[in-house]
């Protein structure tokens, strides 16, 4: 059964992942109309554009199809994002973007929910409440961190709660501290307490050597003590494809997802039903990828992208290779 079960999966990990070739530029091209992209290690890395990227999404919006910015991103609002994209040069007005931030307050607006949000977040998680008029507390420096001494103190017994806080949203935040997570895992242990991660990636694309821990690590660091799993509402849960969906009405089966993450952009696009490329300029690269494919587990499977190239000016620069 192992054996026929291994083979089944290596059968099908040959199928997926096929490197991008002309005939399948071409076929994208043909067959897709809409085009989603992950946009750290895809369009951008870190202040510098990918190069290509800029006259790749130019070209793609030139011969007519829809462009759609999808990032696990907390600390950007969508309004941020239009900023940076037009900054760059990539055409965005807010309704092509989802990023995290916009899709935790949206999820709360689609529960009704009422009542008062911990935010173990940043300014751009903010403003999106903002928009959808929710309360909220927690933002910037917890105070009671100040002087705090590198011992247990049995003072933190005595903290004081909000009782009308019924709702913990972890995202981004430089200002992690002890007394943050202590307050979010208690709040989170609340009975009736809703609690929701903006995502849970490890780490973000960075070109140096020095590994610059993602929100799936603030994330760990409340839900662990909370001894609960949050309600994650970025990449790759189907959150952020259902607001393009509705207001664009996206057909699945002609939008291509572009990510630079199998476990994130890929898994995502696979389970909204949508066609996906992954490219080596972000955090996987070709290796990481054989390495995927190897796996006999299921769920890596699930994870493994219809297409692979080097990055996105492939896709047109293939398409015109005979």
């Amino acid at each position: 059964m192992n054996v026929i079960r291994q083979l089944s999966f290596s059968a099908l990990s040959r199928m997926a992942c096929q490197r991008l070739s002309p005939e399948s530029a071409r076929d994208l091209l043909n067959n897709v109309d809409n085009f989603m992209f992950d946009c750290d290690g895809v369009l951008w890395s870190g202040p510098k554009l990918i190069p290509g990227s800029l006259e790749t999404i130019v070209k793609l919006k030139k011969i007519g199809k829809k462009i759609f910015y999808v990032t696990n991103n907390s600390s950007s609002s969508r309004r941020m994002y239009v900023e940076k994209c037009n900054k760059l040069g990539f055409p965005a007005t807010e309704d092509d973007i989802v990023c995290t931030s916009y899709t935790a307050a949206l999820y709360l607006k689609s529960i009704n929910f009422k009542g008062k949000i911990y935010l173990v977040g940043n300014p751009a998680i903010a403003e999106e409440l903002d928009k959808f008029g929710f309360q909220y507390i927690g933002l910037g420096p917890d105070r009671a961190s100040d002087g705090a001494s590198n011992y247990f103190n049995p003072a933190l017994l005595d903290t004081q709660l909000d009782p009308e806080v019924n709702c913990v949203l972890v995202g981004f935040d430089i200002h992690l501290s002890y007394y943050k997570m202590m307050k979010a895992a208690t709040y989170a242990r609340r009975k009736d307490c809703i609690f929701i991660a903006t995502n849970e990636d490890s780490h973000l694309p960075c070109d140096g050597d020095i590994v610059i821990p993602g929100t799936g690590s603030i994330v760990a660091a409340c839900k662990i003590p909370a001894r609960r799993e949050p309600i994650i509402v970025g990449k790759p849960s189907t959150y952020g494809f259902t607001p393009l969906q509705k207001l664009h009405n996206l057909d699945p089966s002609r939008t291509l997802m572009v990510g630079d993450q199998c476990s994130t952009d890929i898994a995502f696009g696979r389970k909204c039903g949508l066609r996906t490329l992954l490219v080596f300029t972000g955090v996987l690269s070709m290796s990481d990828l054989e390495q995927l494919k190897q796996s006999t587990d299921q769920q890596t499977h699930e994870m493994l992208p219809e297409f692979c190239t080097s990055s996105l000016v492939d896709l047109m620069d293939l398409s015109k290779k005979s």
